[in-house]
């Protein structure tokens, strides 16, 4: 008669052991994740994960996981390029392979772009320098970034959901471009809004350069400087391309490559004939022209984001100054 209870009794044994192993497990996992990656990237919007989820399945150098390999994470990466979305990171990841190529013969550290790709997925061994388009985290020892004319920026990112061939499936969700505007200025104090308006299945463009790189800034001049500068090795103007490119590549490598030399005075003869990936796109930020309604739409969506490009530039100008000195060039 003492069976019953005593097999009861055993059954809510191996419950309770089971079921402290399911919580142990989950409180390590969120530990581990936590040391992993404190500081997570931005969550996308649901479009966003469909689109980057489609670009990786394109995605050749995307490898699984291999237990025996040693992968990287935040802390393990020397240099770290914030790819902000429709800031010609392709270019820049294009010119700083080239730039590899002609100035180390041998032991060329390894570039790599792995767009939104987990940071395990990558051996460390091979990646010295790595663009990505996530958020900034405080982890890797050197950042770089670049940022745009706010109000190119905006229009860049339209023309990218109505017009480039990546997106093309999803333009005929886009609707005009005063529309689109007027959807997003109303969102600006309005999350309810901001989640309607993922039917469109484009970007965010409320202050999208500061959301990678600061999240918000603090409205005091000094303080942002300081944490800017903290942050960044080189947080550079996109309209200053070449020089850009050129101080970021220096700092990272050491090394001043032959087109880096009087790079200021060169690009003033590059800024016209300079061929950026347009991605299919036939409207351009900086040469579309917008009415003054459109420019006050724009400028209430971006004003984190001028403060931003205008620190951009001061911090720029040091930092360059700093390395002409340094290295000798002009």
């Amino acid at each position: 008669r003492m069976v019953i209870p005593n097999a009861v009794a055993f059954s809510r044994g191996k419950v309770s052991i089971v079921a402290l192993t399911i919580v142990i497990l989950s409180l390590f996992n969120l530990a581990w994740n936590h040391v992993v990656n404190p500081d997570p990237p931005q969550p996308l919007s649901s479009w966003e994960s469909l689109l980057y989820s489609r670009q990786l399945s394109k995605t050749k150098k995307y490898k699984k996981y291999d237990p025996k390999a040693r992968y990287t994470y935040f802390h393990d990466l020397e240099n770290y390029y914030i790819h902000i979305p429709k800031t010609a990171g392709y270019y820049v990841f294009g010119k700083i392979e080239e730039m590899v190529a002609s100035t180390f013969e041998h032991n060329r550290p390894h570039v790599c772009n792995i767009i939104m790709r987990p940071l395990y997925k990558l051996d460390s061994k091979k990646c010295q320098f790595c663009f990505t388009e996530q958020t900034y985290s405080h982890y890797p020892k050197r950042t770089y970034t670049m940022i745009r004319n706010p109000r190119d920026h905006v229009i860049s990112q339209y023309f990218h959901c109505a017009e480039s061939k990546e997106h093309h499936y999803y333009a005929k969700f886009m609707p005009s471009l005063d529309e689109w505007l007027e959807a997003w200025v109303l969102a600006l104090d309005n999350e309810t809004k901001a989640e309607e308006n993922e039917k469109f299945k484009c970007y965010d463009p409320r202050n999208k350069q500061t959301s990678f790189v600061y999240r918000h800034l603090a409205n005091d001049e000094k303080k942002d400087l300081e944490t800017l500068d903290k942050r960044f090795e080189v947080i550079a103007p996109f309209e200053r391309m070449d020089t850009s490119i050129c101080v970021i590549f220096i700092q990272f490598s050491g090394r001043v490559p032959d087109e880096c030399v009087c790079a200021s005075e060169r690009e003033k003869n590059r800024n016209r004939n300079r061929k950026l990936v347009d991605h299919g796109v036939k409207h351009h930020g900086s040469s579309f022209v917008t009415t003054a309604e459109q420019d006050g739409m724009i400028a209430k969506i971006t004003t984190e984001d001028v403060m931003l490009h205008k620190y951009t530039n001061q911090l720029f100008e040091k930092k360059l100054k700093e390395t002409e000195e340094v290295y000798g060039i002009t």
